[in-house]
């Protein structure tokens, strides 16, 4: 699939060392990235705001005024999705730490080219992970979960990919509101963590598809004793997010919006599992409808359980 190269804005310079520095520059950028440059201060800043770029490189000590009304032109105008990597003669520690707040980078004029294109790389992933991470919960989002899927397809490895969500959320989100809706997510969400290190150590993946849906991957050997332990961490908890009233009775009241009354239980947990080995799977696409298949039967139980797909 074409993918159109990334923009990149760099205010540099006019002198024979940045014109080398700049030729040598784009000979590693090419595949992927164009580079645009600019010795017109003025004109720098008019590009940014009527066409942004992807990215910003900033040579300060040619303009050290200009950088503020760079980043006050980022602040003004929400810009700050687009990196900014500062050209520095030296290091100064003092002053690195005040540009903490906003400068994504920097780099020096001794560095090696390919050093310069390494933290251009690094900063558009560091860019691309925080972008994907759920707000609520900080936890890797779709794109995240699509490659840690993509990775495990061929590996010799078995492994499991679970998917967990909420039974009886919607409801208790209406009942008790947003804000003990988003506590009971972000308390999954540290039962997930938690337990998953715990018992995996640094070979796994844990994301957020969004709402009161997660995915998590593990070593297929692991899966039935980490669901287990999600499910015994979580069913401690669940009674703690309903008021005394309700707790004692074990239910909650909910109201729809035509007005009938229903009794909802607790809430519960339901994770659904796929066993992903090599050769079993061809794409995402092939996990994605199993693990639809058995969500139907996971969530058919009652209580809070797991289920795995035993079929080859």
């Amino acid at each position: 699939m074409y993918l159109p190269k990334k923009i990149i804005y760099a205010f540099l310079k006019k002198d024979k060392f940045f014109t080398k520095w700049k030729q040598e520059l784009i000979y590693f950028l090419k595949e992927k990235y164009k580079l645009k440059s600019f010795y017109s201060f003025k004109k720098f800043l008019s590009a940014i705001l009527f066409d942004p770029p992807s990215m910003v490189i900033y040579y300060y000590h040619k303009n050290p005024e200009g950088l503020k009304n760079l980043v006050e032109l980022k602040k003004k105008f929400n810009m700050f999705n687009i990196p900014l990597i500062l050209i520095l003669d030296h290091f100064d520690l003092e002053w690195l730490i005040s540009t903490s707040e906003w400068g994504d980078d920097f780099v020096f004029l001794k560095d090696k080219i390919d050093e310069v294109f390494v933290r251009i790389e690094y900063a558009f992933h560091r860019l691309e992970r925080i972008s994907d991470n759920n707000p609520l919960t900080g936890l890797p989002g779709n794109t995240s979960i699509y490659r840690a899927i993509e990775r495990i397809l061929d590996r010799y490895k078995p492994y499991a990919v679970a998917y967990v969500d909420l039974d009886n959320f919607k409801a208790y989100n209406d009942a008790y509101g947003f804000s003990h809706g988003d506590e009971m997510i972000k308390t999954v969400a540290k039962i997930l963590t938690t337990t998953i290190s715990d018992f995996s150590r640094e070979d796994y993946f844990i994301g957020h598809i969004g709402g009161d849906d997660f995915v998590f991957i593990v070593p297929l050997e692991k899966v039935e004793t980490i669901s287990k332990e999600i499910i015994k961490r979580f069913d401690t908890l669940a009674p703690t997010f309903l008021n005394p009233n309700d707790r004692e009775k074990g239910y909650f009241v909910s109201v729809d919006r035509i007005g009938n009354i229903s009794k909802i239980p607790i809430p519960t947990l339901s994770i659904s599992i796929v066993p992903v080995v090599k050769g079993k799977f061809k794409h995402i696409g092939e996990i994605s409808g199993r693990l639809a298949e058995i969500k139907k039967v996971v969530k058919g139980i009652e209580g809070s359980t797991y289920f795995i797909d035993r079929r080859k």
